[in-house]
């Protein structure tokens, strides 16, 4: 599971329990599941889907209070995703998308507040 956190990482991280696609028997890795986890900061909601095996990352955020859309990712080429805090007060992740001639950085914080960050290199 190179470069995705663990299971038990990202229940600490999104501090849910994940819905999976196909329920993963004891034989079944994480690493080949589609797992999505769904909670809040207080101010926005957010809906994580991730397939580590296929390199596939959506993360969609909503106003908690008017159920606007606020941003929605939907990443095919994921090679890292790194957890950068993971704290009571603090949560953010670093993800980086590669293709042929680029990579990008995707930061983002979802605690306290929803901040997202998009650099190509």
């Amino acid at each position: 599971m190179q470069g995705y956190p663990k299971e038990n990482e990202l229940l600490s991280l999104f501090e849910c329990e994940p819905t999976f696609l196909e329920s993963p028997a004891d034989s079944i890795d994480f690493f080949y599941t589609e797992a999505t986890y769904k909670f809040s900061n207080g101010n926005e909601d957010f809906v994580v889907t991730i397939a580590p095996s296929y390199s596939e990352v959506k993360i969609r955020v909503t106003n908690r209070s008017s159920k606007n859309l606020i941003s929605y990712l939907d990443l095919k080429r994921v090679y890292h995703f790194e957890i950068t805090a993971d704290k009571k007060n603090s949560s953010s992740i670093l993800m980086k998308v590669e293709d042929d001639t680029h990579t990008q950085t995707i930061e983002i914080d979802f605690k306290p507040n929803f901040k997202l960050i998009f650099k190509e290199h």
